[in-house]
């Protein structure tokens, strides 16, 4: 257990450059989320409004359905950090790993947007209490995905003379390791997400 935490904990700390290119990706997706929504009409705009009004539940505080809102929360992210986990262990397939941090900071940033331009000042009010509270959880486990995906991918390749499966081996119990964490902290950041973030929500609509 100890030499699984030790060897995780160096997977994630082996490369700066990781981590940089994990956060560039993630906040060019912001960027691509919130460019989107300022390019969109007024009608367009409308119709996704709609959507994201049942999504954050900001109709009927009766018709709240924790369950439901949990269990989509968590096949969305989970199946997100599945996708990562393969790119990770497949070593060329790692630019998929930032293919899904620039799509997980797009939604964020499109929604985010979306919401405080339509409803202005109730629009950052809800994004703090719909959006926030869950993704410090989550924002972070996903980064830290993408950081483990890029490392294991440059150890596997770097050391592709001594052969690619003996190299992924060697790396994917730590690996596994470091996913298996990430996924019991996004499950917490999906149970902040469907039971606490739409209470806060309702106190303020």
């Amino acid at each position: 257990m100890k030499r699984n935490i030790n060897r995780a904990s160096e997977l994630i700390m082996s490369s700066g450059a990781s981590f940089a290119a994990a956060l560039f990706f993630f906040l060019l997706g912001i960027s691509a989320g919130v460019f989107t929504e300022l390019m969109m009409s007024s009608a367009e705009k409308e119709a996704m409004i709609s959507y994201l009004d049942q999504y954050f539940l900001l109709s009927n505080p009766n018709d709240l359905a924790f369950s439901e809102i949990f269990m989509k929360s968590a096949g969305n992210n989970l199946g997100l950090l599945f996708i990562m986990l393969l790119s990770g262990l497949t070593a060329i397939g790692f630019p998929v790993a930032m293919a899904a941090l620039i799509y997980k900071g797009m939604a964020l940033g499109f929604s985010a947007a979306l919401l405080i331009d339509s409803m202005s000042f109730k629009g950052i009010a809800i994004v703090f209490t719909s959006m926030i509270p869950q993704n410090l959880l989550i924002i972070p486990a996903i980064i830290l995905a993408g950081v483990a995906a890029l490392n294991v991918a440059f150890h596997t390749i770097s050391n592709r003379k001594f052969g690619i499966k003996k190299s992924i081996a060697e790396s994917s119990g730590s690996y596994l390791f470091i996913n298996a964490i990430l996924a019991a902290v996004i499950l917490v950041g999906c149970f902040i997400e469907s039971f606490f973030s739409p209470l806060l929500t309702q106190l303020i609509i």
